[in-house]
Order: structure tokens, then sequence, then C-alpha cells
């Protein structure tokens, strides 16, 4: 009896299928369980930010001045906000770097220590490889830091009332379960709008690791750099910095952070004022956010090309 090949082929909701979707799933997960292997910073920075900052809010000297005392006493749910949200800043300032640093360096290093052959000799596409470094370094690692500074923020809570129990420092912070969660859901829509904003530089660090045979920083800075220097000395312009500078910062102007005024001669207001005062609407619906996950896509595609016929042997 003749069959062709859509008789043989499993269907969608067969279990041949759903066991070809589960072993992918559990390949990627191995994957991204491999880069945290190779690249012990990712999880490591975080830790040792969270050490210090806890240490610090354990023994440090406590010390806050406002020009009236009044503002403190008025709003002391505001102030827990913002320095929940202070205390977060050094993890989240860490992760952009170390993340940027991963990005740059995980195809560049594969061929550097010739790991790569042994990695192209198993059954593993170089799209699900790519993938699982950009679900790493634009998922993982900056949704896995929020987790942590969420958990952080607890800690950090739990040892100054702990000092203020003690009297080692006078109580100036009241708790608030309701203004916490809203400065962690601000922090949370931070974190969402900078990943898909900051998308295109992620790719454009993927395919700089995939192309270069050496100096990856170097290259990755070089137009960066030397680009709007020679814009201004050719033409006296400067698109090329401005658009830099747009495709860093421009997602805060779309959401309106600039009317934002957590501190202000008024008084103290809580961080969970954002959540009023951003324009979350427009900035998901603004064209330039899409454009630039367009773009992601296209450099990541052109990154797995490279990967395929590129191991620098």
């Amino acid at each position: 009896m003749n069959s062709t090949l859509a008789d043989i082929a499993p269907g969608p909701g067969s279990d041949a299928a759903r066991a070809v979707t589960r072993g992918r799933g559990e390949v990627l997960v191995t994957l991204v369980r491999r880069e945290f292997w190779e690249h012990r910073a990712l999880w490591l920075a975080p830790l040792v930010i969270v050490g210090l900052v806890a240490l610090s809010t354990a023994i440090g000297r406590v010390h806050i001045e406002l020009d009236d005392a009044e503002r403190l006493g008025s709003s002391p749910e505001a102030l827990l906000s913002i320095v929940q949200l202070v205390l977060a800043v050094p993890l989240y300032i860490t992760s952009v770097f170390v993340g940027s640093y991963y990005l740059l360096d995980c195809l560049y290093a594969e061929r550097k220590d010739r790991s790569i052959l042994f990695w192209k000799s198993l059954p593993v596409s170089d799209g699900l490889t790519v993938g699982a470094k950009l679900l790493v370094g634009l998922v993982v690692v900056p949704f896995g830091v929020f987790a942590l500074a969420l958990v952080a923020d607890a800690v950090y809570t739990a040892i100054l009332e702990t000092r203020v129990a003690l009297g080692n420092v006078p109580r100036v912070l009241n708790w608030s379960t309701r203004e916490w969660l809203r400065t962690e859901a601000v922090m949370f829509l931070a974190t969402l709008f900078a990943v898909l904003w900051w998308a295109p530089i992620a790719g454009y660090l993927l395919l700089v690791s995939a192309w270069v045979r050496r100096a990856p920083i170097l290259w990755a800075t070089l137009p960066l750099v030397l680009g709007p220097v020679l814009e201004w000395v050719a033409f006296g312009t400067r698109y090329l910095l401005s658009f830099s500078d747009y495709r860093i910062n421009g997602i805060w102007g779309i959401l309106g952070a600039g009317h934002l005024n957590i501190v202000s001669k008024h008084g103290l207001h809580p961080v969970g004022t954002a959540l009023e005062v951003l324009d979350l609407r427009g900035a998901f619906t603004a064209i330039d956010l899409w454009l630039g996950l367009a773009a992601t896509v296209a450099l990541v595609y052109a990154a797995i090309r490279i990967r395929r016929y590129r191991d620098d042997t």
C-alpha cells in the first residue's frame, strides 16, 4: 500500500507532534542552562550586588535629610517607595552591563575556544542556539533580575524594620503593601519597555559577536563613536548621534517620564503615581518600538546565518 508524505507526517495534534514540540522545549531549556553554566557572571554579579546592598542596609548609616521635616512626616509611604526604588537601581544597572557584555561575547567566545565544533556536532539548529542566547540576554536576565529585586526589596525592608525595632535608626518609613506593590509594578513595566525598546541593540550585539574574529568590544563601539564624528566633520550634522541617543533614551520620552515628579518642592510622591502619569498605551503603540523589533528580527537572522558558516577553523 502506497503512502504519501502527508499521510505519514505527524499532524499538529498527534502524539508525535507533541513529542517533537516537547523535545524542542527540553533542548531550549538545556541551551539556556548551558549559558548560565558557561557565563557565571549572569547570576553571580546580581547576587553579589544584592549581598552588598543588604550588608550596607544592615550596618550602614541611615541619614535622610529634607528641607522641611513636615514633608517627611506627611509622606512616609512615599519615602518607603522611593527607598525601595533606589535600593534596586544598582541591581538593574549591573544587569545592563552584564547582559550587554554577555550578548557581545556569547557567539564570539564559542568560536574562540573552539567549543562551537562540539555544539555543531549535536542535532541542534543554529536558529535554536542563537535564539536561546537572545532569550537569555533579553528575557531571562532582565526579568530574572526583576524577580530578584522584588525579593531583595522585601529583604531590605525587613532589615530596616529590624533596625528600627532595635532602636538603631529612627522610624521614618511606614509600611504600605499597596505602595510596595505599585512600586514593583512600575519597575516591572520599566523593565518590559526597556527590553522591547533595547531589543535592536541586543540584536546588534549578537550580530557583532557572530561576525568579528577578535576584539568584539572594539568593533561594537567603533561605529557608534566614529560614525557621528565623521558625520560631523564631513557634513556638520549630528543625525547619527541623535539617533543613538533616541535609541537608548527615547522610550522614556514616549512614556512621558519627564512629567513624573516623585521628589518636588511640594513634597514626596510615591513611585506608584507613575501608573497614572505614564502613557503606557502610547508607548505600546509607538511605531518606533515595533520598527525596532522588526530590525531585531533581521539582525538575529543575520547572526544565525553567519554562525552557520563561520567557525574560525
